[in-house]
C-alpha cells in the first residue's frame, strides 16, 4: 500500500476559518485526511494562532466530509484531564464515526506547566501519566457501565460517557526518542513522529518495534504517521521569509520552557547562525515538486505509512496544487 498523504494546518500561522477554507482546498486536491496541532500557547512567540482544537474540529467536520482528521499532538494530563479528552472524541466520534484520531503525547512545558500547581515533572513521570492517561481513556470508550480507576496519578469514581463512541478512536503516540517510541508500541495503537528519513529507519522503526513485540502486536497492524513540512517556491524568497517570520523551533533544548517570548529569542539566534542552504534544507523548500516526491519515496522505503504534510513559509496553496499535480499522483 502507497503512503498516505495527509494534510497538517498546524493551528498557528492563520486563524481558525481561514484553516478551515485551507483544508478543505487540501482535501479537494486529493490530500487525504486534515491534521492539526493543538497547542495553548504557540511554540515561539512570532505565530500568532492557536486554536482550541475540539470547537475546530466540529466546525471543520461538518464541512469537509468523509476524510480523518488527528491531532498532532494534544497532551491529556495536565491543561486537560484524560476523561475530558475522551468526552470530547468520543462526542466527535458519536457525530462523525470512524474519522477522529488522537495524536497524544506527554506535553512541553509552554503548553502544560501553566497548569500545575506543583513543579513541572520530567519526561519519564510525564510518560508515565499519559500511560495512565491512555488507560482512562480507553476505558471510557469501550466499558459500558461506570468506570472506576485507581492509578498513581489518576484516580476517578463513577465515570462514565453516556454519549459515547461509535467507533474504534485509535491512539497515535507522537515520540521520537528511543524509550518513547518502545512505550507507543507497548500502549498506543500506532506510532507519530517527526524525523527524517534515515533516523526513522535506523532509530525509531526499530524501538517501536521493539515495543511491538513486548505488547504481543506486529508492525504490520499499525500504522507510523510523520510530520512532514513542504515549501514549494522560490527558495531564495522563501529563505528570505523563514528569517524574517523568526520561523524556527528550538525543541532540543526548550522542551522544558513555558515562555514562547524566551524560545523566540533563542529562535532568532539560531536562525542568525544557519545559511540560507540550511534553511531551504530543514524546511523542505524547492521549486521542483520531484524533490518533495524523492523525500517522501524515503519516508516510505523507512516504514512510514502516512505524512502529515504543512507548510510554514510561501503561499500555502501553490505547495497544494504542488501536490495536487504532481506528487499525489506519483503515490497512488
Amino acid at each position: 500500500m502507497a503512503v498516505e498523504i495527509h494534510y497538517n494546518v498546524y493551528g498557528c500561522f492563520r486563524d481558525p476559518r481561514s484553516d478551515i477554507t485551507l483544508a478543505k482546498s487540501a482535501v479537494d486536491a486529493g490530500f487525504e485526511g486534515i491534521w492539526i496541532g493543538d497547542h495553548f500557547l504557540p511554540w515561539i512567540d512570532s505565530r500568532p494562532y492557536t486554536h482550541h482544537v475540539f470547537p475546530w474540529f466540529g466546525s471543520l467536520m461538518s464541512e469537509v466530509p468523509d476524510v480523518p482528521v488527528g491531532t498532532s499532538v494534544t497532551c491529556p494530563i495536565f491543561r486537560y484531564r484524560p476523561p475530558l479528552v475522551a468526552q470530547a472524541f468520543a462526542t466527535l466520534d458519536n457525530m462523525y464515526p470512524g474519522r477522529v484520531n488522537l495524536g497524544v503525547g506527554v506535553g512541553e512545558a509552554l503548553n502544560e506547566a501553566h497548569f500545575t500547581e506543583s513543579e513541572w515533572p520530567d519526561w519519564s513521570r510525564r510518560a508515565r501519566m499519559l500511560i495512565e492517561a491512555i488507560d482512562v481513556m480507553k476505558r471510557l470508550w469501550n466499558e459500558d457501565g461506570y468506570v472506576e480507576y485507581d492509578g498513581d496519578y489518576f484516580q476517578y469514581e463513577g465515570l462514565k460517557l453516556y454519549t459515547g463512541a461509535k467507533s474504534d478512536i485509535p491512539v497515535h503516540w507522537a515520540g521520537w526518542g528511543p524509550k518513547s517510541v518502545e512505550l507507543a508500541g507497548r500502549f498506543a495503537d500506532h506510532l507519530l513522529t517527526a524525523a527524517p528519513a534515515d533516523r526513522i529507519d535506523s532509530r525509531i522503526v526499530p524501538n517501536f518495534k521493539e515495543g511491538l513485540e513486548k505488547a504481543d502486536r506486529d508492525f504490520e497492524s499499525v500504522d507510523v504517521t510523520t510530520e512532514f513540512t513542504a515549501n514549494i517556491g522560490d527558495p531564495d524568497e522563501l529563505a528570505a521569509e523563514i528569517r524574517e517570520m523568526g520561523e524556527y523551533t528550538p525543541d532540543d533544548t526548550e522542551l522544558d520552557n513555558p515562555d514562547p517570548r524566551s524560545i523566540q529569542r533563542v529562535a532568532d539566534r539560531r536562525l542568525e547562525d544557519l545559511s540560507d542552504a540550511e534553511l531551504i534544507e530543514e524546511n523542505n523548500i524547492t521549486d521542483d515538486p520531484d524533490d518533495i516526491v524523492a523525500e517522501l519515496e524515503a519516508l516510505e522505503d523507512a516504514g512510514v505509512s502516512r505524512v502529515l504534510v504543512g507548510s510554514k513559509c510561501g503561499d500555502p496553496y501553490e505547495t497544494i496544487e504542488a501536490f495536487e499535480e504532481h506528487v499525489i499522483p506519483h503515490f497512488e
